[in-house]
C-alpha cells in the first residue's frame, strides 16, 4: 500500500515541466538542480513552487538571460506605447524626449527605460495611429453604423487649403462616439474637390451608411453636398433619398447673424473697448488699474480681456468682464493723468449712459454666446434642442426690435434679415431638427406644432 502511494506521488510530480530541470534525490524529499547542483525541498504536497523560484534566479541556468531580456523587451515596448499616448493626448512636441530635463526625470523614475529618439517617438505615434485605425475600420466593417458627418475647410497663413472630416455615431453600448476620419490637405475649396475628397475618405474607411453631413454655409459646400448626395444614392445608403442629408452648421449661422447685427457697432461699445485696450496696453497701466480695483473693493479673480473686433464672442467676453470694473475705470480718470488724454484722441471716455447701454446690450449677446457653446458640443447630443434654440433666438430678436433704443432696434432688424435667410421658410429647414425635438419627451409634437405656428404665422402647420 505504501509503495503504491509513493509511486503515485512520484508520477504526479514528474508531470510538472520543472522536473526537466531537476533530479529527485531518493528518500530525502529534495530535488537537485541540474545546472548549479543546489538542493531544493520537494516534500509531498509542497508542489514545485520552490523549484520554480530557484530556476528564476539560478545563475547557471542557460536561458535565464533570454527570459529576462524577453520580459525587459515587453516592458520597454509597453512603456514606449504609453509614452506615445502621453505625447498625443498632451500635444507635446517630439523634441521633448531629447531634452536634458526629461532624461533626468525618466532616469530617476526608471533608469532601465531606454528613452526613444525624436524620430523613433514619431514612428511610435504613427504605429499607434495605424493600430487604432485598423480597429476602427474593423468596427465599421462588422457593425455598419449609420454615421453623421461634420466637415470644415480652411486656408492656412501659408495659403494651403485643409479639410477635416469627423464621424459621429452611437455604438453598441448606446454611447455617442466622435472619430476624426481624415485631416488632409486639399487643392482648393471648389464643390468638386470637396465632394471627391469626402467620397475618397468614406471609401477608404468602408463607410456607406451616412445619415447627414453638417457643413458651413459657403455656396461651394452646397454644391459639394449635392455631389455627395448623388454618390451616396448610387450606393443606396441614404434615408429618404437624401432629403435629410444636408445639415447647415447652426453655430456658423449664429455667427453670421451676430456679425450682421454688430456691423455698425454703437459708439458706446467702441468707447468701452478703448478703455480696456488702454489698461491692457502696458504693464504700468495695468498696475494702476489693479490699484483702482483694490481701492474700489472689487472682488474678482479675473481682469478685463481684450477682444478681436472680427470675433463677436470675444466682444461679449470683453463687455462681460469690463462691466464688473466700471467703478475702477471711473477711478482711473483721477489716478492716471494720461488716461483721459489718450482716450480723448478717439471717441472719448465712456459715460454712465455707455455703461447702461452695454448692460442692456449684453443679455442679447449672452443668448447667442450660450447657444453657440451648447450647440457646438461634441460629447453629447444637440439635435433635440436645436429647434427650441432657433425659436429662442427668434423671440429675442423680436423683443429687441421693439426696444426703445434706436441702435438696438436697428441691430435687431439686421439680425432678423439674416435669420430669415436661413430660417424664414419652414420648408427649407432640415426636418431632423423637428423630428429630434418631437422625440424628446420634454417637447413632443404639441410643442413643435405650437412653435412652428408661432414663428411662421402665415403658413399652415
Amino acid at each position: 500500500m505504501s509503495s503504491s502511494g509513493d509511486s503515485n506521488v512520484t508520477n504526479r510530480r514528474r508531470r510538472s515541466t520543472m522536473w526537466e530541470h531537476f533530479k529527485e534525490i531518493p528518500n530525502q524529499e529534495k530535488a537537485e538542480c541540474l545546472y548549479c547542483g543546489a538542493l531544493i525541498g520537494c516534500a509531498s504536497g509542497q508542489g514545485t513552487s520552490s523549484m520554480h523560484h530557484h530556476l528564476a534566479r539560478c545563475k547557471e541556468y542557460p536561458y535565464a538571460d533570454a527570459g529576462k531580456r524577453q520580459r525587459s523587451a515587453s516592458s520597454q515596448d509597453a512603456s514606449r506605447k504609453e509614452l506615445a499616448i502621453m505625447f498625443i493626448l498632451s500635444e507635446l512636441p517630439f523634441k521633448l524626449v531629447e531634452h536634458e530635463g526629461f532624461h533626468r526625470f525618466v532616469n530617476r523614475i526608471q533608469p532601465k527605460f531606454l528613452i526613444p529618439s525624436c524620430n523613433t517617438l514619431r514612428h511610435d505615434c504613427y504605429d499607434l495611429y495605424m493600430e487604432e485605425r485598423s480597429k476602427l475600420k474593423k468596427y465599421f466593417s462588422e457593425t455598419s453604423p449609420r454615421v453623421c458627418l461634420t466637415t470644415d475647410t480652411w486656408t492656412s497663413c501659408q495659403n494651403l487649403s485643409y479639410m477635416c472630416l469627423t464621424a459621429h455615431f452611437v455604438d453598441a453600448d448606446w454611447k455617442l462616439q466622435k472619430k476624426i476620419l481624415n485631416f488632409c490637405q486639399i487643392s482648393g475649396h471648389s464643390a468638386e474637390i470637396i465632394g471627391k475628397a469626402i467620397e475618397k475618405c468614406l471609401t477608404d474607411w468602408g463607410i456607406h451608411s451616412v445619415f447627414s453631413i453638417t457643413i458651413d454655409n459657403a455656396s461651394s459646400n452646397d454644391l459639394g453636398v449635392q455631389y455627395l448626395k448623388k454618390i451616396l444614392n448610387s450606393w443606396n445608403s441614404l434615408l429618404l433619398r437624401g432629403e435629410l442629408l444636408h445639415m447647415r452648421c447652426y453655430a456658423h449661422i449664429l455667427s453670421l447673424i451676430v456679425r450682421d447685427g454688430l456691423k455698425d457697432i454703437n459708439d458706446s461699445i467702441a468707447r468701452i473697448r478703448s478703455t480696456v485696450h488702454y489698461v491692457r496696453s502696458s504693464p504700468s497701466r495695468l498696475r494702476k488699474f489693479k490699484a483702482c480695483v483694490e481701492l474700489e473693493n472689487i472682488e474678482s479673480k479675473s481682469l478685463v480681456c481684450l477682444d478681436v473686433e472680427t470675433r463677436w464672442n470675444s466682444t461679449y467676453l470683453m463687455l462681460e468682464s469690463a462691466l464688473k470694473f466700471e467703478r475702477a475705470f471711473s477711478n482711473m480718470e483721477f489716478r492716471d493723468s494720461k488716461y483721459a488724454q489718450e482716450l480723448s484722441k478717439g471717441k472719448g471716455l465712456p459715460t454712465s449712459e455707455d455703461w447702461n447701454y452695454a448692460r442692456r446690450f449684453l443679455p442679447f449677446l449672452k443668448l447667442f454666446f450660450d447657444t453657440t457653446i451648447k450647440v457646438s458640443g461634441s460629447s453629447y447630443v444637440t439635435s433635440n434642442n436645436m429647434a427650441k434654440d432657433v425659436y429662442g433666438i427668434y423671440m429675442m430678436i423680436e423683443r429687441y426690435r421693439g426696444n426703445e433704443e434706436q441702435s438696438l432696434q436697428e441691430m435687431a432688424q439686421r439680425m432678423k434679415t439674416r435669420f430669415h435667410k436661413y430660417f424664414g421658410n419652414v420648408n427649407n429647414i432640415n426636418l431632423t431638427l423637428f423630428i429630434a425635438c418631437i422625440l424628446d419627451p420634454r417637447h413632443k409634437w404639441d410643442y413643435v406644432k405650437w412653435m412652428i405656428g408661432h414663428v411662421y404665422e402665415s403658413r399652415e402647420t
